[in-house]
């Protein structure tokens, strides 16, 4: 600590210093602005397709400029001021001096680039096809990298005559041999293969990978990493090159030793060869990212909403087989005997993602026979498809069914939304929902594991672990009016927890109040189920530092309120798909809803847990909770397919979220808390599950309804016939009566 001793108060002198000079101010900040614009219409014509593609290197062009004239030119000026010599006599150190120019250039650089990325979106209307938080992590890199290169500049130029004599050495090669002044596809093939040696090309591939591919972190890898090199090495020299007067000797080993290391790095990659995209033309996009086969297929004209927060106008997604291998703005060239598929004026999403089911409940009342039927299941199944639902979570199901439906899915013999699965609970002894499920011998066997001590908990989950679930699921619930439980130990919860990480597993806990919230969070699990009524802003701050997931459920809340007040279910999604005797099930004076309604306890025990849920969820999603889409179905009023959909609606208008972000939470939130990068994406590499809509769902999220087609690992279903032509040979062997609740 004693070598960053004043790092703070440097960085602000720095900071208000830079505030204060026009000059660094025009430099800094308009400059680059001008540069954008001007470049845009030169190169551009001012229309967002062209612009976006202009827009990468316009940006690593001003990053370069704010690293070697920006911050040599301000270390050789404080040299020559003899204000170094000064902080020498400090305790300042060289370290804090580095850093706090580093501290300065990228706030400026940050400043720069947020202003350069708000006029493009405002005045030329570019769509960026990357996840935002993908694009940070692309402009911090290349903050990394070139920040410590600036830095080397300002230590070992003489004076102020010599320094932009540096700067201007490697600026300009680093600018126009890079792609990011010129499109690098310009330029023989030779320039291409010397623009490997240049990290600025890496910078310009990276901000391209994320703005016009719409690439994930897995894609941006080998730049990305290439850039985190750059910066290692460069920082890894800079306290040793620094000098405090002009007349300090150059330390000339540390600048061998910091080229030599650079020249490694690059010398590498040269030598190993790179392929650029960037090098690629984009008239050349259908055959040089890809290979045409007689497989290929183009759909294009549409809207995309990528479930990475991008949004592509009139776009084009090109499948093979049941893969995507290729997203972007449709550039008005057809392939030669491709099929196309026009869908213009209309809106796509990926395949939506159900993150909390239970394909062996019903939806309704526990009362009519078509409930418990293995026809019922299959039809439910289908059900989910017809609403674009490609991808489900089934959490407490009958483990053998899904892992054959899992099987059958993946050789195509059962057509079917993709299936990840929990298998057997953990609970308490007699827990829920294992009390539940005594009414038939064997089966709270079967379908829990019931532990009452740390090292039954860690058999529990290696058992699981050999079922090759996706998830575990464990149960921390006291019970509801007339119904209680005994809760699974905190030793016991901690030790499957614990057991299940170190076997690469992830967690996920029901809970139904706060205290079992925090409980959950503290032994370490991945996720939440269900958003407890109590749920405290205490207890939501410890979900957002530890980055832990919530599916709130709400639909499940709902329907059971609705259920227990007597209130007829009307949604016109469920009334289509679902079979009208299980909706009536729900009114049945045989059901077990009946008997509970006569209770006032009971019904206002639901009515207010769903009042009382809403607020907490609001509160979550205020703080920026990672939450998820899951609907629940299978219990009482939540049925399956329409209860997600119905899910996506109550977290918009009562949980307080974006349309976009509820989009996010049913697709590629969902996907990664299940660690799959191939669904929940509209991206080169992942599964062809595609959902096309009517209206724009970003503006009202009810357009997730208005399903025009759906593409099932590429293949369009025939919505009309999924429920009356046979999907295949899967068919659940056990089926059981829906538990009350789960």
């Amino acid at each position: 600590m004693i070598q960053l001793r004043g790092l703070g108060a440097l960085s602000w002198a720095y900071l208000l210093e830079a505030s204060r000079s026009k000059a660094a101010v025009f430099w800094n900040l308009v400059f680059p602005l001008f540069t954008l614009i001007g470049f845009s219409y030169i190169f551009g014509g001012g229309e967002p397709v062209p612009v976006a593609r202009v827009v990468p290197g316009i940006m690593t062009i001003n990053l370069l400029a704010a690293a070697f004239f920006g911050i040599s030119m301000h270390m050789v000026t404080l040299r020559e001021k003899d204000l170094y010599r000064r902080f020498w006599a400090t305790p300042l150190t060289p370290l804090t001096v580095v850093l706090a120019h580093s501290v300065t250039a990228l706030v400026n650089m940050l400043v720069s680039v947020v202003l350069q990325l708000a006029v493009a979106l405002a005045l030329f209307h570019i769509s960026l096809h990357g996840s935002a938080v993908t694009l940070a992590i692309a402009v911090l890199l290349g903050a990394f990298a070139f920040i410590p290169l600036g830095l080397l500049v300002g230590s070992v130029a003489q004076n102020t005559k010599t320094a932009p004599a540096i700067s201007n050495l490697l600026f300009f090669p680093l600018s126009f041999l890079s792609g990011a002044a010129m499109p690098l596809y310009f330029m023989p093939v030779w320039i291409q293969r010397l623009a490997t040696l240049l990290p600025s090309t890496y910078l310009v591939e990276l901000l391209q990978d994320v703005m016009l591919r719409g690439y994930g972190l897995r894609e941006i890898a080998i730049p990305a990493g290439i850039l985190a090199l750059t910066g290692i090495a460069g920082f890894a020299f800079n306290v040793w090159l620094f000098r405090w007067e002009s007349a300090q000797p150059i330390n000339r080993r540390g600048l061998v030793l910091t080229v030599a290391s650079l020249a490694i790095i690059y010398g590498a990659v040269f030598v190993h060869g790179m392929n650029l995209e960037s090098a690629r033309a984009p008239e050349q996009r259908n055959s040089g990212r890809f290979k045409l086969t007689s497989d290929t297929r183009i759909l294009r004209g549409m809207t995309i909403l990528d479930g990475l927060g991008g949004r592509i106008e009139h776009g084009e997604v090109v499948l093979e087989g049941n893969r995507i291998v290729d997203v972007g703005p449709a550039d008005g060239s057809i392939p030669k005997g491709v099929p196309v598929t026009d869908f213009s004026g209309l809106y796509m999403i990926p395949g939506l993602i159900d993150s909390h089911i239970h394909l062996g409940g019903s939806g309704g009342g526990s009362s009519s026979p078509e409930e418990f039927a293995p026809s019922r299941v299959v039809r439910d199944t289908q059900v989910f498809l017809a609403l674009g639902i490609t991808s489900f979570l089934s959490l407490a199901d009958n483990v053998e069914d899904l892992q054959r439906l899992k099987q059958d899915v993946a050789s195509g013999a059962m057509r079917a939304p993709r299936p990840f699965l929990s298998g057997p609970v953990i609970t308490a002894p007699g827990g829920h929902p294992a009390k539940l499920f005594s009414f038939m011998p064997g089966l709270a066997e079967y379908m829990t594991r019931q532990v009452d001590s740390p090292a039954a908990a860690e058999k529990a989950v290696r058992e699981l672990a050999a079922m090759h679930v996706d998830i575990v699921k464990l149960y921390l619930e006291e019970g509801w009016p007339g119904q209680s439980f005994p809760v699974l130990s905190q030793p016991c919860l901690q030790a499957a927890i614990r057991t299940a990480k170190e076997l690469g597993l992830r967690t996920t806990v029901h809970v139904d109040n706060d205290e079992h919230a925090r409980m959950a969070i503290e032994a370490g699990a991945d996720g939440i189920e269900h958003v407890p009524p109590d749920l405290t802003d205490q207890t939501i701050q410890r979900m957002v530092n530890k980055g832990v997931t919530l599916t709130p459920t709400l639909v499940e809340s709902e329907g059971l309120a609705m259920a227990m007040s007597g209130v007829p279910v009307t949604d016109p999604l469920v009334q289509k798909w679902e079979n009208p005797s299980i909706v009536a099930s729900l009114q049945s004076p045989d059901s077990w809803i009946a008997r509970s309604r006569q209770s006032k306890e009971t019904v206002d025990y639901y009515v207010q847990r769903f009042e009382r849920a809403k607020n907490a969820l609001r509160r979550a999603v205020a703080a920026h909770v990672i939450v998820l889409a899951g609907s629940d179905s299978g219990n009482p009023g939540s049925f399956h397919g329409p209860g997600l959909l119905r899910e996506l609606d109550l977290l918009v208008e009562q949980g307080g979220m974006t349309p976009s972000a509820a989009i996010v939470s049913a697709t590629s939130a969902a996907a990664r808390r299940l660690g799959q990068s191939d669904i929940g994406r509209i991206a080169p590499g992942a599964f062809a599950d595609l959902v096309v809509l009517d209206a724009d769902p970003t503006r009202d999220i009810r357009a997730v309804s208005a399903v025009r087609a759906v593409y099932l690992g590429g293949v369009p279903l025939d919505r009309d016939s999924l429920l009356s032509k046979r999907p295949g040979n899967w068919s659940p062997l056990f089926s059981y009566p829906a538990p009350s609740k789960q």
